[in-house]
């Protein structure tokens, strides 16, 4: 055997000896690995198979809307996700707090000193004290009164990792601004529309502004970007918060802009979205129906027949070209769609007559209860939470449920589930000795045609010998 050979075969089983010691440690972090992966995921226990339950996490029955909770159940807001619809009048705020301690706005009203105030004084009230950044900043789209306010909020508290819509901020004609969105790593496209605020280049700079901590991060919302999506927490307590839209680079209505998203912890769905209108919606529920038959394995996939969201920020806030029946088809069961919270942020008495009778109507015939749909201008601040009860399961650990402020809604029978392949569960270990079969498959070919010549040839297909690499004919 050659020298050049026998180097290569020491290659390729040392390649094999470290990827098998790497996958022999990872198996120690199985169960964080698989619900990083979505190999496990929380499931409705009447929606899959019980042998492929792990094991049930929640147990519990439907609370009715008005069931209130023992003292509220916990507040420890440690192990829990808390999602805040801040009532800055006409206009749209989010403020999300992480199990995990991260933190998240979207969205922040208008450009009025109420506004400022209202958010302010939800920020003293809520978030925790010393509170000083935001982990994310979402702005959906760049219409005033969902980026009004946002320099305000990221001068005082800035956003390590924000996200944008893909249209360029140039300032006004007396005041002209360049965007760092054309030349940052996350750019703007080259098509990009342009928009001549004072309110959205404010935004905007206050989001690229560095800190004398860090130096933010800034995408261009791009769903088909999977860096873009969030994750965190560890264990039972992950989370996920994906962008599904928009899925055009340009639309001639700035709301369209405006991203779907939806955040998922432990069981709940939760959808999210700006101002995306009737075409915004439409490509959304164009790919979602195409995912079911395309054979690509992609996150459009989780829109099963069973998949359900637990509430949804309606959007526009609440205008009838938005929240459109196709949309909620594909994010709701039946089932599912009756027992949901509908988010409506308005102000009250708006010009625009929000939210409309449309989109009352809509889902008066979609069977949803009155008080399941909850207005920033009738209600003020809102905040839905996922939550451990008083109540401990069979398997003894603590109820997570869907709580309306104090009152715990629903506790769902929620268990952790492998997903399948052929009937195999796609545990970790599973996956990653498959994984290095694969490679040790692929080795063993390459070090057989390595000693049968056909590999380590040098130039023009003459075979390399042993003696200072000279060709030989």
């Amino acid at each position: 055997m050659t020298t050049a050979k026998k180097k290569i075969f020491i290659a390729d089983i040392l390649l094999l000896v470290l990827l098998a010691v790497v996958l022999g440690i990872s198996t120690l972090w199985s169960r964080e690995i698989e619900l990083k992966l979505g190999l496990l995921y929380y499931a409705d226990k009447d929606t899959v198979d019980e042998k492929d339950i792990v094991q049930p996490l929640n147990g519990g029955v439907f609370v009715s809307a008005d069931g209130e909770a023992p003292d509220g159940g916990t507040t420890d807001k440690t192990d829990g996700l808390y999602i805040h619809y801040v009532d800055v009048e006409q206009g749209d705020c989010t403020v999300i707090e992480f199990p995990d301690g991260k933190t998240m706005i979207i969205d922040a009203g208008e450009n009025k000193s109420a506004t400022e105030t209202a958010i302010q004084t939800f920020i003293d009230k809520t978030l925790p004290d010393g509170f000083e950044y935001f982990d994310y900043a979402i702005l959906t789209h760049p219409d005033s009164d969902h980026c009004g306010s946002m320099d305000y909020v990221l001068e005082r508290y800035p956003a390590r990792v924000s996200y944008r819509p893909n249209v360029e901020a140039v300032g006004t004609s007396s005041n002209g601004y360049t965007d760092p969105g054309k030349t940052s790593d996350s750019k703007l496209t080259d098509d990009a529309v342009t928009k001549n605020t004072a309110a959205y280049a404010a935004c905007i700079k206050a989001m690229y502004a560095p800190t004398p901590d860090f130096t933010p991060t800034v995408y261009v919302t791009d769903p088909a970007d999977d860096v873009q999506t969030i994750t965190g927490g560890t264990e039972d307590n992950t989370y996920t918060f994906t962008f599904f839209s928009p899925l055009s680079q340009k639309y001639t209505d700035w709301n369209d802009y405006s991203p779907i998203m939806i955040l998922t912890y432990r069981g709940y769905n939760f959808a999210l979205s700006g101002d995306a209108e009737k075409k915004n919606e439409a490509e959304f529920v164009a790919k979602v129906q195409a995912a079911k038959t395309d054979g690509v394995n992609d996150k459009y996939d989780i829109f099963t027949d069973d998949f359900t969201v637990c509430s949804v920020k309606c959007g526009h806030h609440g205008s009838r070209t938005s929240t459109s029946q196709g949309y909620l088809d594909v994010i709701t069961t039946p089932e599912g769609a009756r027992s949901a919270y509908y988010i409506i942020s308005c102000g009250e008495d708006n010009k625009y007559g929000h939210p409309h009778s449309e989109t009352l109507e809509r889902l008066k015939n979609m069977n949803v209860p009155e008080e399941n749909i909850l207005r920033t201008d009738i209600e003020g601040d809102i905040t839905l939470s996922v939550r451990r009860g008083e109540t401990v399961g069979d398997d003894g650990l603590p109820v997570y449920g869907l709580f309306h402020g104090s009152k715990m809604t629903k506790i769902a029978e929620t268990v952790l589930v492998y997903r399948t392949l052929g009937g195999i569960k796609l545990k970790w270990t599973v996956v990653a000795w498959a994984v290095y079969a694969v490679v040790a498959a692929a080795v063993i070919v390459h070090m057989l045609l390595v000693g049968m010549g056909f590999v380590g040839r040098g130039d023009n297909g003459k075979r390399m010998n042993d003696r200072g690499g000279r060709r030989t004919k």
